[in-house]
């Protein structure tokens, strides 16, 4: 079978893209990919120019229908693909007989993003989404028969390592986060400003020069060769997705990021807040624990940190269960069951 794949391969950083990529390659289907955000013109300068724009979308839609005329794949998987018209999508399908599919990620991504997906998603056969939610806002907007494909792992990144004892004086801590700075997520880490606490993400920089936060930043962005090793070198990862924002109700997000997939293949005990969909995947007190109000998590840290063996029992249950379950290679195919292709 032939698979002509559409994601946004990132210059700085590994993402989803390439896993998914490499899971199809292992699958031994053939392959082909096409960048949806491919632009002929830097994206920052044509978008100042509405017309430029428009002609630089009409080429990405152009090298689309090009590359589905000459590979003549069997399905086209798109992963979100906001560069991509309705009319291409419908196109691929009628004309050349083509399966298309859509993968949406990283919801809702931005009032902007949810907009498009909106509209794009019914030009294809099917659509797929990363979180009950994002299903749940599709269907309120007319788009029905999705189907919910979560986020995985990718255990040739996300492993356990052997760290060199360097590593482990420079990286070591007892309680880890790695993300962005987010109000919430400054609400619940100064709850934690008596442990040993380290923070690495963008943003944690601008915090106000007293809070007692500002000692337990350890660095900005890192790439995930980096953070990888964060996550062994720590007795306990938080997780914490929070809110979207004010356009999205709290309520209403039910995500499993999929830093919470990639946590567990490391091996490493990780504290989630519980999310619908994170605990519909996984068991609370069995693959990782979570916490519902930000005044738990105090007393989950400090109840962990003095009981090492069970904290490394239910890290080991997390990592065999993700493993076992929850790889991209998994997900592919989830995917390729549920339409038919398998």
């Amino acid at each position: 079978m032939k698979i002509l794949y559409s994601g946004y391969h990132n210059p700085n950083f590994l993402t989803i893209t390439e896993y998914v990529e490499e899971a199809i390659r292992q699958l031994g289907y053939e392959l082909e990919i096409y960048d949806y955000r491919q632009h002929r013109i830097p994206y920052r300068l044509s978008t100042r120019i509405p017309l430029l724009y428009r002609w630089d979308l009409n080429q990405l839609n152009k090298g689309l229908l090009r590359k589905v005329r000459n590979f003549k794949p069997d399905i086209l998987l798109v992963n979100w693909g906001g560069t991509f018209y309705p009319e291409t999508i419908s196109e691929i399908g009628e004309r050349y007989n083509v399966t298309t599919i859509n993968w949406l990620i990283d919801f809702p991504g931005g009032r902007g993003v949810l907009d498009t997906a909106l509209k794009v998603v019914p030009s294809y056969d099917f659509y797929f989404a990363q979180s009950t939610d994002a299903l749940e806002v599709h269907e309120k907007y007319g788009n029905r028969g999705g189907m919910w494909l979560n986020a995985a792992c990718y255990p040739a990144i996300h492993k356990p390592l052997t760290l060199t004892e360097s590593e482990e004086e420079h990286y070591g801590c007892d309680i880890c986060f790695v993300g962005s700075k987010y109000p919430e997520r400054v609400a619940l880490f100064e709850t934690l400003t008596d442990f040993d606490l380290g923070i690495w993400g963008p943003g944690w920089e601008n915090l106000k020069s007293n809070s007692p936060l500002t000692k337990h930043i350890r660095g900005g962005s890192v790439t995930s060769d980096i953070w990888v090793k964060i996550y062994n070198a720590s007795k306990i990862v938080i997780n914490y997705m929070g809110c979207y924002g004010s356009d999205f109700d709290e309520a209403r997000v039910y995500q499993a990021s999929p830093r919470v997939f990639e946590t567990l293949a490391t091996g490493s005990f990780q504290i989630v807040d519980a999310k619908k969909d994170v605990l519909t995947l996984f068991r609370s007190g069995e693959h990782l624990v979570c916490f519902q109000k930000i005044a738990e998590v105090k007393d989950l840290v400090e109840y962990y940190l003095t009981h090492h063996q069970e904290r490394e029992e239910i890290a080991q249950k997390g990592y065999r269960e993700v493993v076992g379950k929850h790889t991209y290679v998994h997900r592919v195919e989830e995917l390729l069951k549920a339409i038919g292709k398998r």
